[in-house]
């Protein structure tokens, strides 16, 4: 089946001539049967984009590397698209070099509403005005409006929280409640972060976190491209685009055991390593994968760093279709399935975001 075939079939109420009309096959998609859209570009003040998610209402965010800004886009793709560009409060240590984000799905019981992770590609030098401390790692958010870059109570921005094990963090999952792992390249580990109950907006209590670094698997960063990280609830596995070593890689997350006590940073709960855990390689031989998108319908969507190629697999490894974007080496970063069923994708070099759908 077709990439866009694939998308057709995600779509909501779509019609089930397309696939058919799309055509079904293996090998590579014609890119002239792709429509990619600019959604936002560098007329928006786009000038280093990473990664891109939606909220729960269907908003996209999209991370600016360079100078630590968000883009919030309501109506994304439409007409009445608005863009909302925003800068946190205390952005040069919470939204310092930004590289992944990771939203949650829930119905929105906690108390500041639907939340979301984000981490950074920094070892904390607050945009380069000190040296390096590593005092770096994943950072709980509001979707809220009202809150998110609105608040900055104590001076501490809007956050909601922060731990601090993960320098050099290039990707990123939400599993549950204030659960997120971590693809952690100043250590070349995936990390698990419960971040327990959030500090609330610009505080600083950490002390009920607990971090759980896995052993046994190492995973290598590229320096300024993503490794994102996607979690098929269902089946309670994660994904990790491990860009230096060629592969993707799945996790259960519901294995292992806690082992050795790690030094931390600052006082936590918990920090130690986690062993025995069960994973694999599920694709190998790929030119650093980086961004990777789960459609829910049991395909896995892998953009490639190294050559801006878009590959589709089923779950059990088997490459279905590919499509280049056509934006080479370093172009290709995040990629997304939106709500409206269309693969969303960050051009880097070009500095913008795109959504493809089927023309």
């Amino acid at each position: 089946m077709t990439l866009l075939a694939l998308l057709a079939c995600t779509k909501p109420d779509v019609d089930p001539g397309l696939t058919t009309a799309l055509g079904v096959g293996d090998g590579a998609l014609d890119p002239a049967m792709a429509d990619w859209s600019l959604v936002i570009g560098p007329d928006d003040e786009v000038s280093d984009p990473r990664d891109l998610g939606f909220d729960t209402v269907g908003n996209l965010w999209v991370a600016n590397r360079q100078d630590d800004h968000t883009f919030i886009v309501s109506n994304p793709g439409t007409a009445d698209q608005v863009v909302d560009r925003r800068e946190d409060g205390y952005s040069e240590h919470f939204m310092e070099e930004t590289s992944a984000f990771a939203f949650e799905d829930a119905s929105g019981e906690e108390e500041f509403g639907p939340e979301f992770g984000s981490c950074g590609e920094s070892e904390n030098t607050y945009n380069g005005e000190r040296p390096p401390n590593n005092l770096m790692g994943p950072v709980l958010w509001a979707t809220d409006l009202d809150i998110f870059a609105a608040q900055n109570p104590n001076d501490l921005g809007s956050h909601l929280d922060m731990l601090h094990e993960s320098p050099d963090c290039v990707g990123l999952a939400w599993e549950r409640d204030n659960v997120y792992w971590v693809f952690d390249g100043y250590h070349s580990a995936i990390v698990r972060y419960d971040f327990v109950e959030d500090h609330g907006v610009g505080n600083d209590d950490h002390s009920d976190g607990t971090i759980y670094r896995v052993t046994g698997l190492d995973v290598t960063r590229v320096q300024y491209a993503p490794g994102h990280m996607e979690i098929d609830r269902d089946a309670g596995l994660l994904y990790t685009a491990d860009t230096g070593g060629g592969r993707v890689l799945w996790l259960d997350v519901a294995s292992g055991h806690e082992g050795e006590t790690l030094r931390e940073h600052e006082p936590i709960d918990d920090y130690a390593e986690w062993d025995d855990t069960d994973f694999g390689e599920l694709v190998t031989g790929l030119d650093q994968p980086g961004g990777i998108a789960l459609d829910g319908q049991g395909h896995l969507f892998v953009g490639e760093y190294g050559t801006g190629v878009i590959h589709v697999y089923d779950l059990d490894g088997n490459e279905l279709q590919s499509l280049d974007t056509g934006w080479g080496v370093g172009g290709l970063h995040g990629i997304e399935i939106g709500p409206d069923g269309a693969l969303w994708a960050v051009d880097n070099t070009g500095m913008g975001v795109y959504r493809l759908a089927p023309v």
